[in-house]
């Protein structure tokens, strides 16, 4: 794994039971607080290309394997309880690596994203012959799509897609050079993508879209959502929160792609981000079937 490799170490957990908890590292500062020295063997402290401390792993002699903790995505005022916990812990050994937050970052996202297909984290009863469906025809007229989104874009590197389920969308991405993080709130449907070998694991994570600023700085050169749910007025409060999200996760000038099923939906959808975008709808007149029949492609406001 990731981390593995980042921090030269072998077994090893994390206290947190989600990539989502690692927003408010409860059960990591309780833990830090019970530590003493004679529990621990070895201690490596994390420090991101800044210099900043970001996490301390501890070989504690009892368990006889590593715990990582990390305030990486923690708010300000828990990443000071947490550096004020970590660096009262000594151990026999210490030594320091330096990581970029990138890569450590990633490592995270990996060990929940494999946690789940483990079923550490997620007890769903997959038959992925049977409940594992990426229809051929879907990602090609959506690699079609793609391709008109970027055709006169230069320098997309950072993408965000929201709502990426079990990953049928995120196919067409792949191939078309675009790894995004892939986001879902439903954790099974994650599962099942990277189970299926669709979805990244380094890039996977289970998380409410609506939550995205307490994870994300303005980050990404472009956010997707294929089929952003059915916009209807019952699901329409939902997607509101959603959607007003996005732009604060997003660089000057970021992009956006949305696909829906109805003209009506579009409607909503410029409603929704008129006051931050500058927008494009097209019929997508490549689609065979309910899927992605019409496009929102924007760009963000100055």
């Amino acid at each position: 794994m990731e981390l593995n490799e980042l921090l030269g170490i072998g077994d090893f957990m994390l206290v947190e039971l989600s990539y989502a908890e690692q927003n408010v590292i409860g059960k990591t500062l309780d833990y830090l607080s019970k530590v003493k020295e004679k529990d621990v063997l070895e201690t490596i402290r994390i420090y991101a290309e800044s210099k900043e401390l970001i996490g301390i792993a501890i070989h504690d002699t009892d368990l006889g394997f590593w715990v990582i903790f990390t305030d990486i995505i923690a708010d300000k005022w828990q990443r000071e309880n947490f550096v004020a916990l970590a660096s009262a812990i000594k151990g026999a050994k210490e030594r320091k690596v330096t990581v970029t937050t990138e890569k450590f970052r990633e490592g995270l996202m990996e060990f929940y994203s494999l946690g789940l297909v483990n079923r550490l984290f997620c007890d769903c009863d997959l038959n992925l012959k049977e409940e594992c469906f990426y229809p051929r025809d879907r990602v090609e007229s959506l690699k079609k799509v793609v391709s008109r989104f970027l055709s006169d874009k230069d320098g997309i590197k950072n993408t965000l897609e929201i709502g990426c389920g079990d990953g049928g969308a995120t196919i067409a991405l792949h191939e078309s050079g675009i790894f995004p993080i892939t986001i879902d709130v439903n954790k099974c449907e994650i599962c099942k993508g990277v189970e299926a070998g669709v979805l990244e694991p380094t890039k996977s994570v289970v998380l409410d879209c609506s939550v995205l600023p307490s994870y994300f700085d303005r980050e990404f050169d472009a956010v997707f959502g294929f089929m952003v749910g059915k916009l209807t007025p019952s699901e329409l409060f939902t997607w509101d929160k959603v959607l007003r999200e996005v732009p604060k996760v997003l660089k000057p000038n970021g992009q956006v792609l949305f696909t829906v099923s109805s003209e009506e939906e579009t409607v909503i959808l410029n409603e929704i981000l008129k006051d931050d975008f500058e927008a494009e709808i097209i019929e997508n007149k490549d689609s065979n079937g309910y899927f992605d029949l019409w496009l929102y492609m924007g760009t963000l406001r100055d």
